[in-house]
């Protein structure tokens, strides 16, 4: 029996299938990192099968988008199930598991998916699409995130480039400084040969 992923996370928790939606896995952002965990299934959503973990950070996500698909294979599919209730009379116990697993094929068939690159790769995570709405809600607080993130890098760069900028003025200033107290020192044995030389011609 797979235990929720999230059961313990603060972050977003997410059904990953139609069929078993107590069965739940997390996206989180922080200040740092995007981190998924997220069961993973199998037969159109009905088993669960592992996990999918990533811990990627901030600096190298790109190109975070949400999307809608459509596998028309699992549809036609779910939709030939429902179809074939008509030719159950009498079995109210396999007509019940025949809906099920038409519903579950059908749903199968619809997905929402959160993408996003990390450095460069494509990362993709499938959930209902009764999830849609939540998943924007999270894009959108990526989004976000990392916008901050730029924004303070972007400060913290100025800061350093002017800080840096300061030491050299500072540098320059000192620099001069210390080049006219050393044209002031070359100029005394001058002055004093002069000195000493006027009181013998007069």
């Amino acid at each position: 029996m797979v235990e929720s992923a999230a059961s313990n996370s603060k972050g977003d928790q997410f059904a990953v299938s139609l069929v078993t939606p107590w069965i739940k896995g997390t996206m989180d952002i922080d200040e740092s990192f995007l981190q998924i965990d997220m069961p993973n299934t199998v037969l159109f959503g009905m088993l669960p099968a592992g996990k999918s973990k990533d811990s990627t950070p901030l600096s190298g996500v790109t190109n975070v988008y949400t999307s809608n698909s459509y596998k028309i294979g699992a549809i036609i599919l779910g939709a030939f199930v429902l179809l074939g209730l008509s030719m159950i009379g009498s079995s109210i116990v396999g007509a019940l598991i025949l809906i099920l697993i038409g519903v579950a094929i059908f749903g199968s068939g619809i997905k929402t998916t959160f993408s996003y690159e990390r450095s460069g790769i494509a990362k993709s995570i499938d959930v209902p699409f009764f999830e849609a709405n939540h998943v924007r809600e999270f894009e959108e607080k990526v989004l976000a995130r990392i916008q901050g993130f730029q924004d303070d890098r972007n400060v913290r760069m100025q800061t350093q480039n002017s800080m840096a900028q300061s030491r050299e003025n500072a540098q320059a200033i000192v620099d001069a400084v210390k080049g006219q107290a050393g044209r002031a020192k070359s100029t005394e044995p001058a002055s004093s040969w002069l000195n000493g030389l006027l009181p013998k011609l007069w």
